[in-house]
């Protein structure tokens, strides 16, 4: 397969948050439109490395998940961060890829500068062998 490993991760992200309507009401966008209702995830930035050895293809793979909020303060981000962790720390079944690991790096938490905003960045780490 040579398709990135992060591209089915992302799939797999975005189904179960989706899936889980305490998780912001099921709003999981790629590019989110101005007009988005509040609160929101936004699946973001990623890498992936190269992990090679002699016999296998494998991958490093990190991903984040932004939370938005309009909430007064930081409850409602908080909470629906450790609903993201609790959901994105799985060894999700991918077509094409076995993931091996799959951890919670940290959480930012962080105002945004037009003094509404509360965000969120959840970041995880996979080692995805390529099958």
């Amino acid at each position: 397969m040579s398709e990135d490993p992060s591209l089915a991760l992302q799939g797999a992200i975005v189904a179960a948050l989706k899936a889980t309507p305490a998780v912001a009401g099921g709003r999981v966008l790629d590019d989110v439109p101005l007009e988005a209702e509040f609160p929101h995830l936004q699946v973001g930035e990623g890498e992936t490395v190269g992990d090679d050895t002699e016999c296998l293809v494998s991958s490093e793979v990190t991903m984040q998940v932004h939370v938005w909020s309009r909430a007064v303060g930081f409850p409602e981000a908080r909470r629906i961060a450790g609903e993201v962790r609790a959901r994105c720390t799985t060894a999700f079944a991918l077509e094409g890829f076995t993931v091996v690991l799959a951890e919670h790096l940290q959480t930012r938490f962080l105002r945004d500068p037009d003094g509404l905003t509360s965000h969120a960045v959840v970041e995880f780490r996979y080692l995805v062998d390529h099958d």
